[in-house]
C-alpha cells in the first residue's frame, strides 16, 4: 500500500512529465516542422487541467470523487495514451512519430500515470489522516 500523499506526488509527476514532452513536441514542431507525437496540443492540455482538479479531490474528506475521476483518468491515459499509441504504431509504424524513442518515451510516460491510477481508482492507498472516509 502507498500512501496517498505519495500516490498523488507521484500523480503529479506522471502530469509534469506528460505537459512537458507535449511542450518540447510543440517547441521541435516549431524549429523543425515536425513534433514528436501527433498528441494534439490544446485537447491534451485541457485534460490535464481537468487531471489537475480530479488529484485535487484526493483532498476532500472522502475519495470516492477522486476515484472517479482517476477511473476517467484510465480512459483517457491508459485508452488514448497507451493503448492508442500502440495501435497507431502498429497501423502505420512511426508515420506519426519523430522517432522510435519519441514513441517508446510517449507510452512509457502514459503507462506510469496509468498504473499510477489504476491504483488510485482500486484504492490501494493508505490515508494521511486519522479519517479514513
Amino acid at each position: 500500500m502507498i500512501k496517498l500523499k505519495k500516490l498523488v506526488l507521484l500523480q503529479v509527476i506522471f502530469a509534469v512529465a506528460s505537459v512537458s514532452y507535449l511542450l518540447i513536441s510543440a517547441w521541435i514542431e516549431h524549429k523543425t516542422g515536425e513534433p514528436l507525437s501527433a498528441a494534439p496540443m490544446v485537447p491534451s492540455l485541457a485534460l490535464f487541467a481537468l487531471y489537475g482538479f480530479g488529484l485535487y479531490l484526493a483532498k476532500l474528506p472522502r475519495k470516492l470523487m477522486y476515484r472517479i475521476a482517476m477511473g476517467l483518468a484510465i480512459l483517457a491515459f491508459g485508452g488514448g495514451g497507451v493503448v492508442g499509441n500502440i495501435m497507431r504504431y502498429m497501423d502505420s509504424g512511426l508515420e506519426h512519430y519523430a522517432s522510435f524513442t519519441a514513441y517508446v518515451t510517449a507510452v512509457a510516460i502514459n503507462g506510469y500515470g496509468t498504473v499510477l491510477n489504476i491504483i488510485a481508482v482500486l484504492g490501494l492507498f493508505t490515508f494521511n489522516t486519522k479519517n479514513p472516509n
